[in-house]
């Protein structure tokens, strides 16, 4: 209605088209139905196209279907929701016939959008989930009340030799690259991250380089994790209670001994929150 309201003002199209930010000739068309029909030519019809053909309460089922996730509906291998698996869908339980794009649009309506599905293990135990942030971690920040601070550790390898990237090269001929054939060795890295409220948080690593050879270890070891666990309490100077998962080299009776040694140190064992264990 700001068109009929300018109109009335004697503004001319082009004023009302620069205003409103339209077209030039879309504003000489609302002049045209305002000067036959006044304001009530120039009130919105509603949105255009035609309409929904499911109801309200079907379109309600099938929100619930789509939480339900594809799995539920016989798409186990990917476990994904695509448009054409949701017009798939739509006919099976309504029996009524929808296009890609169409079921594209309907998407959008019931409020999904196009994401990337964040992975979980199937082995994943639900309760020892529950368990481990119930009672676990109301006990480790128990231990962390009097002035310690609560660090997460974990490492990963990466190899030497350089990765595989992308180059330009004639149609129908595949480039190559010279490397060598030997072994290029491994890179390990384990990282520390210490949080405590109201204190700085803290991000230290480690890094151990690995020659390439028979018989030579390919991973850090106790002595490695338990250096950087001590650079770390050098640098915080205060207690440590430490959550890491159930790595062999983290549960290995030499670990076991370097831990008793250090009685600033608490280490709770969490394997993705499959269980849970304590060293002390």
């Amino acid at each position: 209605m700001q068109a009929a309201e300018l109109f009335e003002q004697e503004i001319k199209p082009p004023e009302v088209a620069r205003r409103l930010r339209v077209s030039v000739k879309s504003a000489y068309q609302w002049h045209q139905l305002w000067r036959d029909g006044g304001r009530e030519a120039l009130a919105s019809r509603g949105p255009s196209g035609s309409r929904c053909r499911l109801s309200p309460r079907c379109l309600e089922k099938l929100a619930a279907y789509l939480d339900e996730g594809p799995a539920a509906h016989g798409w186990v291998e990917d476990q994904v929701w695509t448009a054409a698996r949701v017009a798939t869908l739509i006919g099976r339980k309504f029996h009524v016939s929808y296009s890609v794009s169409g079921a594209t649009r309907l998407m959008h309506r019931l409020g999904f959008s196009p994401q990337v599905p964040a992975r979980r293990v199937a082995e994943r135990d639900e309760r020892a989930v529950t368990v481990w942030r119930e009672a676990t971690w109301a006990e480790v920040t128990a231990r962390a009340a009097c002035g310690g601070y609560i660090c997460f550790e974990d490492e990963a390898g990466f190899t030497r030799r350089p990765p595989r990237g992308r180059t330009w090269g004639r149609r129908g001929v595949t480039p190559r690259v010279t490397v060598s054939g030997r072994r290029s060795g491994r890179l390990s890295v384990a990282g520390l991250i210490a949080i405590r409220p109201g204190s700085r948080t803290r991000l230290c690593h480690r890094l151990r380089t690995h020659p390439a050879g028979r018989g030579k270890r390919r991973s850090m070891g106790e002595r490695d994790f338990i250096a950087l666990v001590d650079g770390v309490h050098q640098l915080l100077k205060a207690p440590i209670v430490l959550v890491w998962d159930r790595l062999n080299t983290h549960v290995s009776r030499v670990m076991r001994e370097l831990i008793a040694e250090r009685k600033w140190l608490t280490v709770f064992l969490n394997r993705s929150g499959f269980g849970r264990d304590s060293i002390v």
